[in-house]
C-alpha cells in the first residue's frame, strides 16, 4: 500500500468514518498529519447509509460520495471491520500503537432504551428499536442479508417524535399496505412508488381501502402535542419565531398522518405492559396534561392500547468504548473543553460522539424559503436535505473549529518517532491482510450492498425486451 513516508508529522487515530469523522480526517490531512480511521463497519457511511430509509437515493449517493472524496486521500488509511474496544483494547491502542492523538468520533448508534420497566425481554420480537427497523428496512433485500428480520404486523404503535419517528411511521404503513395490496389484490406496488405518493394515493388509484386490505392504522405516540413535534426550528427565541415553527410543525405533522394514513395520538405516555403466553398484548399509556411547557399526568386517566409490534423512536446516544468515561450516556469532557476527552491528554473527540444528538434535527436551521417548501409544496427530500446539509455544515464548522484547537494540543507534544510510525503500518498492514483490504476504492466497490433501486430498475429493463 502507499503510504507516502515523506510526512514527518504525527499519526493520528480516528475512530468513526461517517460526517464528523471523514470532515476531522479531511483537516488533519491538509495540515500535514497521517490519519488512520478506524471503521467498526464495512462502509464508513454510518446514518447517511442507515439512518436514512432507502428511498433518499440521491442524497444518500450525494453524501457517500462527499465522504469518499475525504477518505481516498493517499495520506487517510481506511480500516474497516475493526470495532476499538472489541478488536482493539482501546488502552493498547492509546499505549502501545504509537499515535500521537486519537479522536473520536463514532457518532451516536445506540438506541435509547425505551423505559418501560421489563420491556426488553420482548426485544426483536414484540419491541423493535428505530436503528434495527431502518437497518432492516434497507437491507432486507439483499441476497446475503444477514441481520435481525422483522414481521410488521397487527397493530403496530410507535412511541417517539421527531422526523426520525415519522420515517418510521413511513416504513411500517409502506410495508403493511404493499403487503396486503399484493395478497388481496394481486396488486404490487413497489416502495419508491408508495412513498413518492403516498398510501392515501394508491389506495385511491386502485379504489380499494385500508379496512378492505385488513390493514390497521398504525398509532404514532407522543408525549406532547402535535406543535411541540421538534419539526421545525425556530430561526430564534423572539414568542414570534416559536410560535411560527410550531404552527409548522404542526401543519407537517398533518400532512404525514394524511398522506401516509396513520394515527397521531398526543400527551401520553407509556407505563406498563400486559402480556399473554409470553407475549406482548397491551401497552398502558398515562394521559398527561401540558400547563405552561411543563408536562404532567391526568391523575386516573390511562388508556390500554392492544399492541402486536412496539417500535421505540426515542433517539439515540453514543455506543461506549470501554476505556473512556461516560456521564449521562455522554462522553466525560474535560472541565471546560467541548472537545478534549476526560482523564486522558491526547484523546479528543468531535461530533455527535460528544453531544450525543442521534436525531440531526436538533441541529437544523431552515431559512425562509425551506418554510415556504414545507408550507406549500412539501417534498420529503427537500425537507430532508436542508436539515441533513444544514446539520452536515454545522458539524463540518464545529468539527473544524474543534481540530484547530486540537492541532494546537497535539504539535504541543512529544514528535512520535519515525520507528512508531513504521510500528502503526505495520499493525494495519496486518488487518488489512486479514480481512482482503487493497486499496480504498476497490473495497467499497466490493462491500457496496445491491441496491433496491437497481434490482427495480433491473427487472423493468427486462420486461422492455
Amino acid at each position: 500500500m502507499d503510504l507516502n513516508k515523506t510526512s514527518k508529522k504525527h499519526y493520528v487515530a480516528i475512530i468513526g468514518g461517517s460526517i464528523s469523522g471523514s470532515e476531522a480526517a479531511s483537516l488533519l490531512v491538509e495540515k500535514g498529519f497521517k490519519v488512520v480511521v478506524f471503521e467498526m463497519n464495512s462502509l464508513p457511511y454510518g446514518k447517511i447509509e442507515d439512518g436514512l430509509p432507502k428511498w433518499h437515493i440521491n442524497l444518500r449517493n450525494r453524501q457517500m460520495n462527499g465522504i469518499d472524496t475525504k477518505l481516498q486521500h493517499p495520506n487517510i488509511l481506511f480500516v474497516p471491520k475493526t470495532k476499538i474496544g472489541v478488536d482493539i483494547d482501546f488502552l493498547e491502542l492509546k499505549e502501545a500503537w504509537g499515535f500521537s492523538a486519537i479522536i473520536i468520533a463514532n457518532g451516536s448508534w445506540k438506541d435509547r432504551k425505551l423505559p418501560l420497566p421489563f420491556i426488553e425481554k420482548f426485544k426483536d420480537k414484540d419491541l423493535i428499536y428505530q436503528n434495527s427497523l431502518i437497518n432492516w428496512f434497507n437491507h432486507k433485500h439483499e441476497q446475503n442479508y444477514k441481520g435481525q428480520n422483522y414481521f410488521i404486523r397487527g397493530n403496530v404503535v410507535v412511541v417517539g417524535g421527531g422526523l426520525a419517528s415519522l420515517d418510521v411511521m413511513k416504513i411500517v404503513m409502506i410495508e403493511l399496505v404493499k403487503k396486503q395490496l399484493y395478497l388481496k389484490k394481486g396488486i404490487y406496488v413497489d416502495v419508491f412508488t408508495l412513498e413518492k405518493h403516498g398510501v392515501s394515493e394508491i389506495l385511491k388509484k386502485y379504489s380499494t381501502s385500508l379496512d378492505e386490505l385488513g390493514v390497521k392504522k398504525a398509532k404514532l405516540i407522543y408525549r406532547r402535542t402535535a406543535s411541540d413535534m421538534p419539526l421545525k426550528a425556530s430561526k430564534d427565541d423572539s414568542k414570534e419565531s416559536i410560535e411560527s415553527a410550531k404552527g409548522i410543525s404542526e401543519k407537517l405533522l398533518n400532512k404525514y398522518v394524511a398522506k401516509y394514513m396513520f394515527e397521531f395520538v398526543p400527551l401520553s405516555i407509556p407505563v406498563h405492559f400486559i402480556e399473554e403466553e409470553e407475549k406482548l398484548k397491551k401497552v398502558v399509556f398515562q394521559k398527561m396534561s401540558l400547563l405552561e411547557g411543563k408536562l404532567k399526568a391526568v391523575e386516573g386517566e390511562t388508556v390500554q392500547m392492544e399492541v402486536d409490534v412496539l417500535i421505540s423512536s426515542i433517539g439515540s446516544i453514543p455506543e461506549g468504548i470501554k476505556g473512556l468515561n461516560y456521564e449521562h450516556s455522554l462522553l466525560k469532557m474535560q472541565k471546560d473543553s467541548n472537545f478534549q476527552v476526560w482523564g486522558f491528554e491526547n484523546v479528543f473527540a468531535v461530533g455527535n460522539a460528544v453531544t450525543g444528538k442521534g436525531n440531526i434535527q436538533d441541529s437544523k436551521k431552515h431559512g425562509k424559503k425551506m418554510t415556504k417548501i414545507i408550507l406549500d409544496e412539501y417534498l420529503t427530500d427537500d425537507l430532508l436535505e436542508a436539515w441533513l446539509i444544514n446539520h452536515n455544515s454545522q458539524v463540518r464548522n464545529t468539527t473544524r473549529s474543534q481540530i484547530n484547537e486540537i492541532y494546537t494540543e497535539v504539535v504541543q507534544m512529544k514528535m512520535k518517532t519515525e520507528v512508531e510510525h513504521h510500528q502503526i503500518e505495520r499493525k494495519i498492514d496486518s488487518i488489512y491482510k486479514k480481512i482482503g483490504f487493497e486499496n480504498y476504492k476497490k473495497w467499497i466497490k466490493n462491500n457496496l450492498p445491491v441496491r433496491l433501486e437497481d434490482i427495480l430498475k433491473n427487472k423493468a429493463d427486462s420486461k422492455c425486451i
